[in-house]
Formats: C-alpha cells, sequence, structure tokens
C-alpha cells in the first residue's frame, strides 16, 4: 500500500480547492461522485475499476437533468477544472464502514482490523480505476481523526490546510443561506456539538472552527514529523505554485511532474484572498468572532484579530 494523503481542516478552509490542484498531479488518484456510489456499497470489490471508468465516462456526457443527484457535478465548480472525473469527498464510503456516532471523533480504538481492511480496500480499488500509485482524499470531518486515520494507514501523509477563523465563519454561513437552514447545525460535529445548538449561527461556526483547528493541533504530535504538513490557505491563494511544489516534496512526489503547461493555467485561476468577511458580516457578528476566537486567532497567526 503506497502511501495515502489525507487532506483535512475546518470546513470552508479551502480543502477542496487544494484537494483539486493536488489530483492534477499524473500520479495521484482520488475519489469522484461515481466511485463513492460504487465504493459506497458493500459490494464495490466485484466491480472491476476499469469498468466503472468507463461507465462514470458515459455518466458524464449526459446531462446533469439525466442524472440522479449522487452522481451530478461538477464538483470542482470553484476553479473550473476541465476533467472527465470531478471530486468527491467519499461520504457514502465513511458512512458505509463507521458506526452511527453522535460526532466525527475517531481515534486508533476505532481502528478495527475488519475496517483496517475495508478502507485499505476502498484505496487500492481507486488507485486501479485511474491507474495511479498515490491516492488522495480530502474530507474535513477528519480533522477530528487524526489518531483513526493513522492506526489504518501508518505510513500515511496528513496534509492540514487552516484558514483565517473569522473567514471560515462567514463563509459557513453563506452556505448555511444558501441551503435555507441557517438555524440547522452544519459541517463537521466536533464533541460537544450538541451543547452549541442554541448558540447563534455565528458562535457555532467559529466554535467549530477553534475545535476543528485545536484538535489537529493537539492530535499531530502523534505523526511522524514528515507524515505531517499545515498549510495555510491564504498562502495557498497568494502564491499557489510555491505551495504545491511544497505540498508535493512532503508527501513524497516529484513536484516537477505536477508543473505542465495546462497545469500553470490551472494554477493561474486561483486568485490572491480576500478578506470579504469584513462586508460580510455585521459588526455585531465581527465583535462576536473577537470574543469567541480573539486569542485562537492571534495563536495561530492572525495577529490582526484585535482590529477586526
Amino acid at each position: 500500500m503506497d502511501r495515502p494523503i489525507f487532506i483535512v481542516g475546518c470546513p470552508r478552509s479551502g480543502t477542496g480547492i487544494l484537494h483539486q490542484l493536488a489530483r492534477l498531479h499524473p500520479r495521484v488518484a482520488w475519489i469522484t461522485p461515481f466511485s463513492n456510489w460504487v465504493c459506497g456499497k458493500s459490494w464495490f470489490r466485484v466491480v472491476p475499476p476499469r469498468l466503472a471508468q468507463r461507465v462514470e465516462w458515459i455518466l458524464h456526457r449526459l446531462p446533469n437533468a439525466l442524472l440522479p443527484p449522487l452522481l451530478r457535478g461538477p464538483y470542482d465548480g470553484s476553479l473550473g477544472l476541465p476533467t472527465v472525473y470531478e471530486t468527491h469527498e467519499g461520504h457514502s464510503i465513511w458512512n458505509r464502514v463507521l458506526p452511527p456516532a453522535d460526532n466525527h471523533r475517531a481515534t486508533a480504538d476505532d481502528a478495527t482490523t475488519a475496517l483496517r481492511t475495508e478502507l485499505h480496500d476502498v484505496v487500492d480499488w481507486h488507485r486501479r480505476y485511474h491507474r495511479r500509485s498515490r491516492f488522495v482524499w480530502k474530507t474535513p470531518r477528519n480533522a477530528f481523526r487524526l489518531p483513526f486515520l493513522h492506526a489504518l494507514f501508518p505510513e500515511g501523509h496528513i496534509v492540514h490546510l487552516l484558514r483565517d477563523g473569522r473567514a471560515v465563519a462567514a463563509s459557513i454561513l453563506k452556505r448555511r443561506r444558501a441551503g435555507k437552514g441557517l438555524q440547522a447545525w452544519w459541517g463537521a460535529r466536533p464533541p460537544g456539538w450538541r451543547s452549541m445548538q442554541s448558540a447563534s449561527p455565528i458562535e457555532q461556526a467559529a466554535w467549530t472552527w477553534h475545535q476543528s483547528v485545536a484538535q489537529v493541533r493537539a492530535d499531530a504530535p502523534i505523526l511522524p514529523e514528515d507524515q505531517f504538513l499545515e498549510l495555510r490557505y491564504e498562502d495557498l491563494l497568494q502564491t499557489p505554485g510555491a505551495v504545491m511544489r511544497r505540498f508535493f516534496s512532503a508527501v513524497g512526489l516529484d513536484p516537477n511532474s505536477f508543473f505542465t503547461a495546462e497545469n500553470r493555467r490551472q494554477l493561474d485561476k486561483v486568485r490572491p484572498p480576500q478578506n470579504t468577511w469584513r462586508t460580510r458580516l455585521r459588526d455585531d457578528q465581527i465583535a462576536a468572532l473577537g470574543e469567541i476566537i480573539g486569542p485562537a486567532l492571534t495563536k495561530y497567526g492572525y495577529d490582526d484579530a484585535s482590529t477586526a
């Protein structure tokens, strides 16, 4: 089993953009909407990966309206990357292999032998699906599962993407409004999330960010130093080429294989960071963020938190 790469971070931290760019490397395989559906079934092993790939090739030539919601794209909309096979977080797979739980925390004790075999087979199936030697999996919920992932894949890499908590909170609120569920809990469920259900949406979003980052920082020391990498979303947008070179070097992939003329054009689509949270949020919401996560923002290097 070659070393899988797990991208983690609080929801709305930019993990999707990092994942989209990572899977452009010629040696990297990933989960697609169709492969998520196939591997979300207990019988996925009987489906030849090359046959599944041909089916998905056909599906992506049909109008979205003719496809069931689970198979509709695009999932690469933020960068508009040209591809036959979109990216997916693999929720159907996780929902199948992990026992139902109140929150998204998982530890080494949850990594049973049967579960280890199941997920190793999922990774290997996708490597054969794309005919590539490495595999990248992006799921923000996995920010609460680092000990679990390390127990399953002792030689795997964890890449944590950190973003300004105020921008994350504003983005979570925007997504909740778009889904017409502003009052409903959205995204990852950290341990203790039910205690925050009566809090305001901005407080819930800020608390989720703080819990996510704090959990990753607390669990990271269990990993060998060369198997954990933390990147900043703002750096990714400001200097995408340099950050992707650092990413590939850290996980043992040749960076130069990534920098083709076509991929450089994709990097040109990445735009410098904008502090849109300042205009999206009301003054009282910005003040609330300062009270809830101000010290954490300063701790994690967002030093203007006190003047936000």
